[in-house]
C-alpha cells in the first residue's frame, strides 16, 4: 500500500533532478539516475522527448507542449479546440470533460510507464491523433525500450499471476494490481498538473507575457505556478514542483535552493515587469486547477427565449 507514496518520496527528486541534469555535474550519475523513475513513475525514454523537449521549451502551447494533449479529450488550453471524439452530431459538446480529466489523472503513470512506450514498440498512432505524440529519441532501438519497461511490466503481471496461481489472496491480487497505478498516478496528476493547467498561466497568443518572442524565460515563468514558497517541508514533498516557474525559469537549479532563492528571484521578476503566478498552498492550487479545467471543458448552455403574446 505504501509503493506509490515510497516511490514518490523516495525517486522523485533524484529523477527530476537527473533528467534536468540537476542533480550531479557526471552526465553519467544523471543519466542513470533517471532511471529510479522506474517502475510506476514514467519510462525514462519517452520521458526526455515530451518534457524536456516539449513541454519545457514550449510551455502550455497546445501547438507544440504534448503535456496539454496528455488528457485528451478534455481541455487544458483555452487556445485548444475541442476533440472531436468529445463533439456530438451537432458539433457541440455534451458532457463536460472535465471528467475525463479526472478519470485519467488517476491512470497516468500506467500511461507514461506502459502505454506510451507501447505505442512505440507496436508503431500506433496516440487516441485522438494521425501520429504517436510521444515518441522515443531515435537513438533508443526497440530492443532497449523493451529491456526498460520489464520493471513495469513486472508490476503489471505479477499480482495477476500471483492470483491465478493462489500464491496470493484474490482481494490482495486486486489491490496489488490496481493501487500502485491508481495511487502513484494520483501523486503523480496532482504534483505536476496543478503547476500548469490554472487559468493564470494559459499561454495567449495575444498576451505579451506568455507570448513574448523576446523573453523565453517570461513565457516560462508567466505559464507556471508557484505556491508555498518558503516552506521547506513542502518543496521537499513535492520535488520542488511547488515552485515550477523558478524551476522553470532556470531549470538545472537544484530544488534544494529554491527557497533560499525564491524571494530574490521574485523580486528580479517583478523588477521587469513580469508577476509569478501564485497560490496559496497545494489544495488552493488543486481546486484552482478542477475549477478552470471544469468550466472550461463545460457543455454550452442554451437559452431559450419566451415572447409573450401581443396584447389586443
Amino acid at each position: 500500500g505504501l509503493l506509490p507514496f515510497a516511490q514518490w518520496l523516495l525517486a522523485a527528486h533524484t529523477v527530476h533532478e537527473a533528467t534536468h541534469g540537476a542533480l550531479s555535474s557526471n552526465p553519467r550519475i544523471n543519466y542513470w539516475a533517471q532511471f529510479t523513475a522506474h517502475p510506476i513513475l514514467f519510462n525514462v525514454y519517452v520521458w526526455i522527448p515530451q518534457h524536456i523537449l516539449s513541454h519545457h521549451q514550449y510551455t502550455n502551447d497546445p501547438q507544440h507542449d504534448v503535456d496539454v494533449h496528455h488528457f485528451a479529450g478534455a481541455r487544458l488550453a483555452k487556445e485548444q479546440s475541442p476533440y472531436l471524439s468529445s463533439l456530438s452530431s451537432s458539433g457541440s459538446p455534451t458532457t463536460n470533460e472535465g471528467w475525463t480529466f479526472v478519470w485519467k489523472g488517476c491512470l497516468t503513470t500506467l500511461g507514461t510507464c506502459i502505454l506510451q512506450p507501447l505505442r512505440t514498440l507496436t508503431e500506433k498512432a496516440t487516441p485522438n491523433f494521425d501520429v504517436n505524440i510521444t515518441p522515443v529519441p531515435a537513438a533508443v532501438s526497440k530492443e532497449k525500450l523493451l529491456l526498460s519497461m520489464l520493471p513495469s511490466f513486472f508490476v503489471l503481471l505479477y499480482p495477476i499471476g500471483a492470483g491465478l496461481t493462489g500464491t496470493m489472496p484474490p482481494i490482495e491480487a486486486v489491490f496489488a494490481e490496481i493501487w500502485p497505478w491508481v495511487g502513484m498516478s494520483i501523486i503523480w496528476t496532482t504534483m505536476t498538473q496543478t503547476s500548469h493547467i490554472q487559468e493564470d498561466c494559459q499561454w495567449d497568443a495575444t498576451d505579451p507575457t506568455t507570448n513574448d518572442n523576446d523573453c523565453w524565460t517570461a513565457q516560462q515563468i508567466a505559464t507556471s505556478l508557484d505556491y508555498s514558497v518558503g516552506n521547506r517541508v513542502l518543496t521537499w514533498a513535492t520535488a520542488g514542483l511547488n515552485n515550477q516557474g523558478l524551476h522553470h525559469a532556470m531549470p538545472t537549479i537544484s530544488a534544494a535552493h529554491f527557497c533560499d532563492l525564491y524571494d530574490d528571484y521574485e523580486a528580479i521578476c517583478r523588477k521587469h515587469g513580469v508577476a509569478p503566478r501564485q497560490s496559496q498552498d497545494l489544495g488552493s492550487a488543486c481546486r484552482e486547477c478542477l475549477d478552470y479545467v471544469f468550466q472550461l471543458n463545460a457543455p454550452p448552455t442554451t437559452t431559450t427565449t419566451t415572447t409573450a403574446a401581443p396584447k389586443e
